[in-house]
């Protein structure tokens, strides 16, 4: 009976020779009392059997393919029951494979317990059968890319081991861009045929990457994770990769009001806005080279803490799409390695209609000198890369006085920013204490007044109202103007 691919059938029991009898009393015996001896395991595990296990604690539907009982004179018995379920590599569906692993036991276990549970030991087959498909359907509709939001865990996975982390914030979904931007084996998934095909697969049709056995979840990046700004496993060019449990995915929810509470001056607004907006007309317009020229530079400049990475952030969510955000510096300084991570982040922005903002940007601005070639080669791979990508990119720099005339014939928008006014400094005020505490605030407009004329910056006013919305916790959540006022001004006497 080991290693065939036949199914006693209750019918044929009573003909069954002589020498089946013992097994088919164990496997009647087990399906009676839901208890299984080591030696009959394989009884339970016959190919093409569903089976219930766990992949990083979530509950997935695999199908046994075949099982081995292996001995060791220097370690226990333990069984191996290989299985298949099926996954997505990013181009196809497909078979991936997966192993358990059963040490030897002693007396009776249920079948319940074992790593994987035969489907039909279960109590309830059929209702097992019900929720497994509302996940199915749903992991299916995250093929392709997809713009999500996470409020659970994640897990990295770095050569060699995974870990979870908590994570809270928009990610990416795109299994294709996971693959093809990064160091990790894609999945040679055996094709799908139909049920009466089964037992006919070729060997080689079974073959999967090892480096995909138990991989299970949902491939994407983490677009805005606060909590992992320092994450080792960071790649130096972008945003932290791991898999997020499908489960805690939802659609983005996209803040309307934040391009209303971005504070600029005149009509720099609007004409940035514009910009964006008409991107698709100005990608109409071509160089006399094909697909070069047809960037979007919007370059913001001024002191920190004026909302020059607010402003890229609030466009981006009007526009609903993704922002792509990342430091010049880590993107590397030897000109090879930043030539790639830039590839790579332009690369991804195209694939996911994202635009790409790139903090103090400094170094890939300078005018070309006879005593730093290191950096004349940065600036000029910097150039070449943004002259063929074709979507939105914000740049910002706490100083003009260096940027050299080939950086400044490419940008189309200057975007000046400048210590806030009074105005604006109420405005973010406001802005920042609506959206900590809603319509739990007592604050005047005389009180207002106060915190406006202190000389903040907008980073500096987030972090106090921050602090605040954290003390007035134990009093129902309401801001009452005593705490932002004494935060500020023991900020602005420390600080001078």
């Amino acid at each position: 009976m080991r290693g065939t691919n036949q199914r006693l059938q209750p019918s044929s029991w009573n003909s069954s020779p002589p020498i089946l009898a013992p097994n088919v009393d164990a496997l009647v015996k087990t399906r009676e009392t839901g208890n299984v001896m080591f030696d009959d395991l394989w009884q339970i595990f016959a190919p093409h059997e569903f089976v219930i296990t766990k992949f990083y604690g979530v509950e997935a539907v695999c199908r046994v393919t075949k099982y081995e009982f292996l001995k060791h004179p220097s370690m226990p018995s333990y069984w191996e029951v290989h299985m298949e379920f099926i996954d997505w590599n990013g181009n196809r569906c497909g078979y991936a494979n997966t192993t358990i692993v059963i040490p030897e036991f002693s007396a009776y276990r249920r079948v319940t317990s074992l790593p994987a549970c035969p489907l039909s030991f279960h109590n309830s087959p059929s209702n097992i059968r019900k929720q497994m498909t509302e996940p199915g359907w749903k992991f299916e509709a995250l093929r392709g890319y997809h713009f999500q939001t996470s409020s659970a865990s994640k897990i990295l996975l770095p050569p060699g081991r995974s870990e979870e982390r908590p994570v809270s914030g928009r990610v990416i979904v795109d299994a294709h861009a996971y693959y093809m931007t990064n160091d990790i084996v894609k999945p040679d998934l055996a094709p799908l045929i139909d049920a009466d095909q089964v037992g006919q697969k070729k060997k080689s049709d079974e073959k999967v990457s090892k480096a995909h056995e138990c991989d299970w979840g949902r491939n994407g990046y983490c677009e805005d994770d606060e909590d992992d700004s320092d994450d080792s496993d960071t790649p130096r060019n972008g945003s932290p990769i791991a898999q997020f449990y499908m489960d805690n995915l939802t659609p983005v929810v996209w803040n309307d009001a934040a391009f209303n509470h971005l504070v600029l001056p005149g009509m720099e607004k609007q004409l940035t806005w514009e910009f964006v907006e008409n991107r698709t007309l100005a990608n109409s317009f071509n160089d006399f080279i094909q697909d070069k020229g047809r960037c979007v530079i919007i370059l913001m400049f001024g002191p920190p803490g004026v909302g020059k990475t607010y402003t890229a952030e609030a466009v981006a969510e009007k526009a609903r799409v993704p922002l792509f955000s990342m430091s010049a510096g880590g993107l590397g300084t030897v000109p090879k390695e930043v030539e790639l991570a830039l590839e790579r982040a332009l690369t991804l922005c195209g694939l996911w209609n994202a635009m790409l903002l790139l903090d103090e940007a400094d170094v890939f601005f300078g005018a070309p000198t006879d005593s730093d070639l290191a950096r004349n080669e940065l600036v000029a791979v910097f150039l070449t890369k943004l002259e063929y990508y074709t979507g939105v990119c914000f740049l910002t720099t706490h100083r003009t006085a260096s940027i050299g005339t080939a950086f400044q014939s490419r940008v189309d928008l200057f975007l000046p920013y400048k210590d806030l006014t009074f105005e604006a400094r109420k405005k973010v005020w406001q802005n920042f204490i609506t959206r900590a505490g809603g319509t739990q605030v007592e604050i005047s407009d005389k009180d207002m007044n106060k915190l406006a004329e202190m000389k903040l910056n907008g980073r500096e006013i987030k972090n106090l109202i921050k602090s605040a919305h954290l003390l007035c916790l134990k009093n129902g959540g309401v801001i009452q103007v005593d705490r932002p006022l004494m935060l500020a001004q023991n900020w602005v006497a420390a600080l001078g």
